[in-house]
């Protein structure tokens, strides 16, 4: 890690939420602003991909807007390998596992980019509402809620299913009690949620993309990145703006 721990735990302690966008630089600059301007006291997290890709309409960093470092040196190597599994682009994959290493909702600028986040997704929080300043802050402060809430039982829950694997057993117990409980957690969006309308919130796992992994790729899996793995394979929220 190229910062000491008390930085990662600082940074977990007050991060809103891990961007993810595949916007042109105009319309990423514009959702930008918007957050940055309702967003003063609390920090929004930029991935490589991110940082890289926008770096020329983001400017510089700092109070708001601050680059994540890898917790973990493994990290980058991990991402890598799920692409290898899954095919994933990784941008969308570090999003993913950055957001949930740092157990925080991903923001995702722009509702066409949603899309890019579809073999993730495991439920999802439609609107009819207009949405106001006030309810984006509102449910966001509940998404956040959402990840920490789901964090211990479905990283735990993500490590004995990658031992099954391993070991050449079904973790389709383990798939079902996680679609279980997004949709038990939607109750918390009761005053927006509708039938239909815009997404407003993806729920985003990885694990089933994993399900098919033979038994000695789930076997190296563990053996390589046993200690960091879970914590990159939690049920996470992401916040459609």
């Amino acid at each position: 890690m190229g910062q000491g721990f008390h930085v990662y735990a600082a940074v977990v302690k007050n991060l809103r939420g891990v961007i993810y966008s595949s916007l042109g630089p105009e319309g990423f600059g514009e959702k930008i602003s918007w957050l940055r301007k309702r967003f003063r006291y609390r920090n929004l997290g930029l991935t490589p991909h991110i940082r890289e890709s926008y770096r020329d309409v983001l400017g510089r960093t700092g109070r708001v807007l601050i680059e994540l470092a890898e917790p973990d040196p493994a990290l980058g190597e991990l991402v890598d390998f799920y692409r290898d599994i899954t095919g994933l682009d990784r941008p969308v994959l570090e999003a993913y596992c950055y957001a949930s290493v740092y157990v925080s909702p991903v923001l995702v600028l722009g509702e066409e980019c949603a899309d890019d986040l579809s073999r993730l997704v495991v439920g999802e929080v439609t609107s009819r509402e207009e949405l106001s300043d006030r309810d984006y802050k509102l449910h966001m402060r509940i998404a956040d809620y959402t990840v920490l809430d789901f964090y211990l039982w479905s990283t735990s829950g993500a490590l004995e299913a990658l031992k099954t694997l391993a070991s050449g057993g079904d973790i389709r117990a383990f798939l079902e009690e996680r679609r279980g409980r997004v949709e038990e957690d939607k109750r918390r969006y009761w005053r927006i949620i509708s039938e239909g309308g815009r997404r407003f919130l993806l729920y985003l796992d990885l694990l089933p993309l994993l399900a098919g992994m033979r038994p000695g790729e789930a076997r190296g899996l563990l053996e390589r990145y046993g200690w960091l793995a879970p914590a990159t394979l939690a049920v996470i929220s992401a916040v459609v703006i």
